[in-house]
């Protein structure tokens, strides 16, 4: 019955649904440390790993440039300078490297509560997510910000970029906390995402590296504003679903059915055809949604699975970047 909900979420472009029940939420936090290459340049003056279009005292080799343009005698090249004509002396230019920010956008709507039979939920596997990348974030020397939006901007979730070492840590107990609050206030059911728009344009003009977390079941309306809102920056969608929504449907019999984000109620008759259909409709869903990001400006969409490991996400990210 509760897979059947979510199939029903995917025909008519609602958020999962899934009678209401208390989710554990993962206490502890290990950090997985992921790479995350970016095609573009920094625009920053803090010290990073990205490299700039700014000349200074960086390993990257830029060019040469006359004595006169860069008096820095430690760098002339002796053997650049007595090919020149007329000949001059000229020295070695290099780029500097500075930080970027990063930040992490998440749907906290009512369809993230969704809990199938799987030991570790879509809370948990979000949480760990974001931990980790905030923990990447801040040991790669960038600035790590994160807003989320339901219908609402949550104003605990809201965190500006930061440089500090404990931020993942924060971020962990943050979102812990959120997903506990929701559940003993009523928030787990009856909010859409529809405020992710102005998550996006929180940020700012300058471009950022953003990681769009969310199960994206989404009408293409807010999917479109969402992608709109984010053109100005590096888009890495990230879509957490539960297979089980799919997978473990019953082959016959009735189903009530609640959808998480609407509230709206109906029964259905499962059957071995609807099933199939079911499955058919899914994969069809996950085909039109990589190709409606990809044709929107993001990069290639990060499925992340219940069991995800730091070498996978940075490979998905290296291949992705161009």
């Amino acid at each position: 019955m509760v897979a059947a909900s979510n199939a029903m979420a995917q025909q008519t472009g609602q958020g999962p649904m899934q009678p209401l029940s208390a989710a554990s939420v993962q206490a502890a936090f290990e950090p997985h440390q992921f790479f995350y290459p970016v095609p573009w340049r920094a625009h920053s003056y803090h010290a990073g790993a990205t490299l700039t279009k700014h000349h200074g005292n960086g390993t990257d080799f830029a060019g040469y440039a006359s004595l006169l343009a860069c008096p820095d005698p430690k760098r002339i090249d002796i053997r650049a300078s007595v090919r020149t004509q007329p000949q001059q002396w000229l020295v070695r230019t290099y780029l500097e490297r500075a930080a970027i920010h990063v930040y992490a956008i998440l749907d906290v709507s009512s369809s993230l509560f969704f809990q199938g039979p799987s030991a570790q939920d879509l809370q948990q596997r979000l949480t760990r997510f974001v931990a980790s990348l905030a923990w990447s974030v801040t040991r790669q020397g960038d600035g790590f910000g994160m807003h989320a939006a339901s219908d609402h901007l949550p104003g605990s979730l809201q965190r500006l970029p930061s440089f500090q070492p404990g931020t993942a840590q924060q971020v962990h107990g943050l979102l812990n906390d959120y997903w506990q609050q929701a559940r003993s206030s009523g928030a787990d059911h009856g909010h859409t995402a529809s405020a992710l728009p102005a998550a996006i344009e929180a940020i700012g003009p300058r471009r950022a590296l953003v990681f769009l977390i969310s199960d994206f079941f989404w009408p293409e309306s807010l999917l479109q504003a969402t992608m709109r809102a984010a053109q100005p920056h590096d888009v890495v969608p990230v879509v957490l679903r539960d297979a089980s929504a799919f997978e473990a449907l019953p082959a016959f019999g009735w189903a009530r059915l609640r959808d998480m984000e609407t509230g709206q109620e109906r029964s259905w008759l499962l059957r071995r055809k609807l099933r199939t259909q079911i499955a058919a409709d899914a994969a069809q869903q996950t085909q039109s949604l990589n190709l409606g990001l990809v044709k929107a400006g993001a990069r290639s969409p990060l499925w992340l699975a219940p069991d995800w490991r730091a070498e996978d996400v940075s490979r998905h990210l290296m291949e992705t970047m161009a």
